[in-house]
């Protein structure tokens, strides 16, 4: 068997090492949307437990020299899902890549209305100009607290922006427009007092998989205390869960549109529970398998004697098997190579050693890295890696990842977040005291 991973932003790099080592699987071709991207993986097929990755140019050469039950498709991220939909429609296994889940995710309008069906949501309202948007807010209490949120998934994240009161939200506009590069497409919506938690799981084109219901706390802030700019997720923790609870019924109402759509892979919904009546209310989905919560959900499978082909295969093929622990508890902490202040610009990072102790390596999960001479950085993104520890206590997993696996990782000027943990576990006591968990 052989594997074809289209990757628009090459978010799944990591998952290679672990495919490599099976020996089912003959060859690893990766190919990388992106054109900047190009030089990640490069030269990696020379170091060890990376030899059957070949990467890809041209992806259709793959298609026309390998018939559909030759080749296992894996889209790790939203963006091609018509790919995906016309792949799956001439007879090969794909996993992710479906326009729906790239529309849930991509367009904030769609999927509220979508979930305004099935579970509670924030009061939103989607304008189209800032000054419309200005306007409206001038309409609420000076201390209401809203919500700035992007439609286009093109913006960045650090534009979803929190208010403290009415008058920061119209000066953070202000800002916000000075600068706009993008269709002023947005949501304007209203603060919930709460927990936010994630919840997701993996589904089979017919079913979700036993016992794959996450729970997720991440904190995307660069810094510690969850000061600095929004990434794609700094430091989180997770646990798996059997199918019950509040949050079960909201991903068994969502079925019937996976299955319609032939969907495999991971769906995620990111909600805040109310402190005030403790019910869960949307805020986003994640329609896609892989970024960012893979190096946990992979690690949790490891701490079982399972592992990503067990997965990717299950999914493929449309089984059910028990993949992941639900007495265990996975951590996990992002590292990034650049300084908080630094003149340097990415680029100037290229080249840059990364080294780890080869007894640890099942708790690293490069990203944006290439072969020159050793492992280094390609200079595309400040995104090392993830580094994850799985333990029957947070406090326990965290200290592992802090005292063992950090030290054991070799980078020159590493930054990571040291409080991991911490928002975790007040955010899970309170879902407990309010029986939500």
């Amino acid at each position: 068997m052989k594997i074809l991973i289209l990757s628009p932003l090459s978010l799944s790099m990591f998952i290679v090492p672990r495919l490599n080592k099976e020996p089912e699987i003959e060859k690893i071709y990766f190919y990388i949307k992106d054109t900047n991207m190009k030089c990640v993986g490069r030269g990696m097929e020379n170091v060890q437990d990376w030899e059957k990755l070949e990467l890809v140019s041209d992806y259709s050469k793959v298609l026309n020299e390998n018939k559909p039950s030759e080749l296992i498709v894996f889209i790790d991220d939203v963006g091609m899902g018509e790919t995906g939909k016309y792949l799956r429609d001439i007879g090969y296994k794909v996993i992710g890549g479906t326009p729906f889940t790239d529309r849930i995710e991509e367009e904030r309008q769609f999927a509220t209305d979508l979930m305004k069906r099935i579970m509670n949501v924030p009061d939103s309202t989607s304008f189209t100009s800032f000054d419309a948007g200005m306007q409206f807010i001038k309409n609420f209490e000076p201390e209401e607290r809203l919500i700035f949120k992007p439609n286009d998934s093109e913006v960045p994240k650090e534009y979803t922006y929190v208010s403290k009161d009415v008058p920061d939200l119209l000066e953070a506009m202000k800002s916000f427009e000075a600068e706009w590069k993008w269709k002023e497409d947005f949501q304007i919506q209203k603060f919930i007092k709460g927990v936010e938690v994630d919840f997701s799981a993996f589904f089979n084109g017919k079913e979700y998989l036993t016992n794959s219901m996450m729970i997720y706390f991440e904190n995307k802030p660069l810094c510690s205390g969850n000061i600095g700019p929004a990434t794609g997720g700094s430091i989180a923790v997770e646990f798996a869960r059997k199918p019950d609870g509040i949050f079960w019924p909201i991903l068994e109402k969502l079925k019937p549109a996976l299955q319609k759509v032939g969907y495999k892979g991971q769906l995620a919904i990111n909600c805040i529970v109310s402190e005030e009546d403790h019910k869960p209310y949307f805020l986003e989905f994640c329609g896609r398998i892989g970024y960012p919560s893979f190096p946990i959900d992979i690690s949790l499978m490891e701490e079982k004697g399972k592992s990503v082909w067990n997965l990717i295969k299950a999914l493929a093929n449309g089984e059910n098997p028990d993949l992941f622990p639900t007495d265990k508890i996975a951590v996990t902490a992002s590292v990034y190579s650049i300084p908080i202040s630094t003149s340097k610009n990415i680029t100037d990072f290229k080249y840059e050693p990364v080294d780890w102790d080869i007894k640890y390596d099942k708790y690293f999960f490069p990203y944006f890295i290439m072969y020159d001479e050793g492992i280094v950085m390609a200079g595309v993104a400040p995104d090392v890696m993830n580094v994850t520890c799985v333990g029957s206590t947070i406090d326990g997993a965290v200290s592992m990842l802090y005292d063992i696996y950090m030290p054991a990782l070799h980078l020159k000027d590493k930054v990571y977040r040291d409080d991991l943990g911490k928002d975790a576990k007040e955010r899970i006591k309170a879902l407990r005291e309010w029986k939500v968990l």
